[in-house]
């Protein structure tokens, strides 16, 4: 009798332990309250609330609603004038791949949606505008979108193999929440750079959003630079999932020397006037050009 109840109890729990753990569909959502909940950062932060603070300052915590005029210039302008494409979703994925990388599991539909969404944010006028902005807020680089779905392009041996249901990592341990799988690829600069640069769609062709990636390959690791992105938007100064960059004053003045020589001096004719000659010089220490993004 005593083994029976062990047993249930032990099934018991287990059964709840697996109900608690963290799922994620590897199949195509057509409802946008559904796409927001599964893919909700909010999801990471009961474990990992330091994180996810530190993510809410980041512009991937924003990083639909803080590309409405590009992307939508690329939805209404590039792909059906200067491309004369329809806009689908292989088009959509072009800017979405990587502003919001759970575009994937979006039904053809569902990503026409947020599309237009996106559109209306920058030609809609009034509520119409407030209302898809709202929409667009629910919207961002999530935890997922880094730890499992943008692992697949830059991962050696695991491209085509990820398990929707893993977090990969770049440390060790594992977790109760979910299945946790280390990969060092995290900490590398090409991980950055799938995105800050050269970007491979998966119809193989390729968006060439900065020049990050090139002047950092070619000038900086190239001179004998050693950093990589990480380093410098994350490791340094604790500033963890932050990753602040162009927008972060403290970041720019570390990026940039600043020196200025001025002169006082007195012009005219019969009225002295006072002026001043004004010489600046600016250094980039940045390992790539500034500004870019």
């Amino acid at each position: 009798m005593a083994l029976l109840v062990s047993i249930f109890v032990f099934l018991l729990f287990s059964s709840f332990s697996m109900a608690e753990k963290l799922t994620f569909p590897n199949q195509l959502i057509d409802d946008f309250d559904t796409f927001v909940a599964t893919y909700d950062a909010k999801r990471c932060a009961e474990c990992h609330e330091d994180v996810y603070e530190e993510w809410k300052e980041s512009y991937h915590s924003r990083s639909m609603i803080s590309s409405i005029k590009g992307i939508a210039n690329f939805f209404t302008v590039g792909v059906p004038k200067e491309w004369e494409k329809e806009l689908n979703k292989q088009e959509i994925i072009k800017c979405l791949d990587c502003h919001l990388p759970q575009i994937k599991f979006a039904t053809e539909r569902l990503a026409q949606e947020i599309a237009t969404y996106m559109i209306k944010a920058k030609l809609g006028k009034g509520k119409e505008k407030e209302e898809a902005r709202a929409k667009l807020k629910k919207l961002n680089l999530s935890c997922y979108g880094c730890h499992n779905i943008k692992i697949a392009g830059t991962a050696p041996g695991i491209t085509g193999h990820i398990d929707p249901n893993v977090i990969y990592t770049s440390g060790e341990g594992e977790s109760d929440a979910h299945e946790t799988e280390h990969t060092p690829v995290l900490k590398r600069a090409f991980f950055c750079v799938q995105c800050h640069g050269v970007y491979i769609a998966p119809d193989g062709e390729s968006t060439y959003c900065n020049t990050l990636s090139g002047s950092y390959v070619h000038n900086y690791i190239g001179q004998g630079g050693r950093k990589t992105c990480q380093d410098c938007h994350m490791y340094a100064k604790g500033r963890g999932h932050r990753m602040p960059g162009g927008h972060d004053l403290e970041i720019v003045k570390e990026g940039i020397d600043f020196q200025a020589e001025i002169r006082a001096f007195r012009y005219g004719v019969g009225k002295w006037v006072p002026a001043v000659n004004v010489e600046a010089f600016l250094t980039n220490k940045a390992g790539h050009r500034v500004p870019d993004g």
